[in-house]
């Protein structure tokens, strides 16, 4: 038996839990998302009429939709959306320049890092709006969590909580090259973010746990899902960045895969 074949088995015998949600129309904000749909039955219209001609000049006027089985081909959506839409990753350079003189973009990420051992910290239920250190170290203890290094950190928060730059500062000096959150994002809404620095005029409150990440390189995972449905540890999780040229930010279809012996104990997928 090849290695390749036992790698894969073992990876199949996992349950494999999707941790990602959909890019999907959003009409409110400052990046809108929208979804143009054509139709299988515009589309071969479309091909035919307008198409073909640029492909095979001699199949104008030849070729029609009435040829397709059903007057049908070629449904097509056409995305318009911000990187940060759905499930995504955000790069180095989303936080503004890095002090190493990098590009920060999502390309440049070693794709080694985004496949490796999970570990999942609970701090669904905390006071506050935000995910302090002391959250952190009680659901690790909690859970039995003592090595962070390689490991990829999810932080489930029930998606209401920003994570505080202290605990950033710890989970990356710990060895810890990407957090990931079930939130919209580390620092949570802009319009609290904003009204917070108008409250206090400190600057230090503007994206602070982003920040970070100028002078400590690291990977934000946010709008992950399904983090309830994992165990503390013992699992892989595999969140590949897509390809977007000069971006500092990428979706992505995270997954974990669990070993099929491990229980959750009544956790369902949200």
């Amino acid at each position: 038996m090849s290695v390749a074949f036992t790698l894969a088995r073992d990876l199949m015998a996992c349950r494999i839990v999707d941790l990602s949600c959909d890019v999907t129309v959003h009409e409110k904000g400052p990046f809108e998302t929208r979804i143009d749909v054509v139709e299988a039955a515009d589309g071969a219209r479309i091909l035919c009429e307008r198409m073909v001609g640029h492909i095979v000049p001699e199949a104008m006027g030849r070729l029609h939709a009435d040829d397709f089985p059903d007057a049908a081909f070629l449904r097509h959506e056409m995305v318009s959306a911000s990187a940060h839409a759905g499930s995504h990753i955000d790069a180095p350079g989303h936080y503004g320049p890095p002090e190493d003189g990098s590009r920060g973009h999502i390309n440049d990420a070693p794709l080694e890092a985004f496949v490796g051992p999970g570990v999942t910290l609970d701090v669904t239920g905390i006071s506050g709006w935000q995910v302090e250190l002391r959250h952190i170290k009680a659901a690790a203890e909690a859970s039995g969590v003592a090595d962070y290094d390689g490991a990829i950190v999810l932080i489930h928060t029930e998606r209401d909580k920003a994570i505080s730059a202290e605990v950033v500062e710890e989970l990356v000096d710990r060895g810890v090259r990407v957090i990931g959150t079930d939130a919209d994002g580390f620092d949570g809404s802009f319009d609290k973010i904003i009204r917070r620095f108008l409250a206090t005029g400190d600057r230090a409150t503007l994206w602070p746990a982003h920040m970070i990440g100028r002078r400590r390189p690291y990977y934000q995972i946010e709008r992950l899902r399904n983090l309830q449905a994992l165990p503390a540890t013992g699992y892989v999780v595999m969140a590949l960045p897509v390809l977007i040229e000069g971006a500092t930010a990428a979706w992505t279809r995270a997954v974990a895969f669990v070993p099929a012996d491990m229980s959750t104990e009544d956790r369902t997928p949200e």
